[in-house]
């Protein structure tokens, strides 16, 4: 198991040149303009071989999912940052008007899967990037799916994840920022059986080691009356 391992990482430098050289299409192409990115923190030999290990999982030391690799390529994954004010009023037994409540929540929302994470505010700031080309070297994946139907998708989740839950009512949003961005990876094509394939990515920014280790990114909204 180690040595297929050790020869999934060999092939990375390998298989990502080939496959720069072999495409140039104008969809592929990499932009010349600075892009909002993630702060790459991991050496992509050492986000593989994590990533491979979190998908085999461990039971008493052995891997339990049994997979091949196939195609490995270094990419860059579409992100959308967003931040929202909120109001909601929360209702109060035997009186009318209820307390109201106001404040904002972050949202971070895979472009490429097309699902949100709740972003901490409070805890973590706004979420670190910074400006950079993203050159022809890395494979972008593009992003078919509209703004619009992004943010109606962000705002669901806002209302019924959080509104609702802590609060046990829909609230007014009013979008404050909007930042599309991306994230360096490694796009890994992953073979169940022999035949099933889909495609798995090994992040290599710090932002990865939180969300890869749980369900979401964890969130706090001040919900002190």
């Amino acid at each position: 198991m180690m040595q297929q391992q050790g020869s999934i990482v060999k092939r990375l430098d390998r298989q990502t040149r080939s496959a720069a050289a072999g495409r140039d299409s104008p969809a592929r192409r990499a932009s010349t303009e600075k892009q909002y990115v993630t702060v790459r923190t991991l050496e992509r030999e050492e986000a593989v071989e994590k990533k491979l290990k979190l998908l085999r999982g461990s039971l008493f030391g052995k891997p339990i999912m049994k997979f091949q690799v196939g195609q490995v390529t270094d990419v860059w994954v579409p992100y959308c940052y967003l931040e929202y004010r909120f109001i909601v009023e929360r209702s109060i037994l035997f009186k009318k008007k209820g307390l109201e409540k106001n404040g904002e929540v972050g949202l971070v929302f895979d472009m490429n899967e097309m699902h949100p994470f709740q972003y901490d505010l409070y805890e973590s700031g706004q979420l670190p990037l910074k400006k950079e080309s993203l050159g022809k070297e890395k494979k972008i994946i593009r992003s078919e799916n509209a703004m619009d139907e992004v943010k109606a998708k962000a705002e669901d989740y806002i209302q019924y994840k959080i509104m609702r839950k802590f609060y046990g009512a829909e609230g007014k949003l009013a979008l404050k920022r909007n930042v599309l961005f991306y994230r360096p990876a490694v796009e890994l094509e992953i073979i169940y059986k022999g035949e099933n394939k889909n495609q798995r990515y090994a992040y290599l920014d710090e932002f990865s080691v939180d969300s890869e280790h749980i369900l979401g990114l964890k969130y706090r909204v001040d919900n002190h009356f």
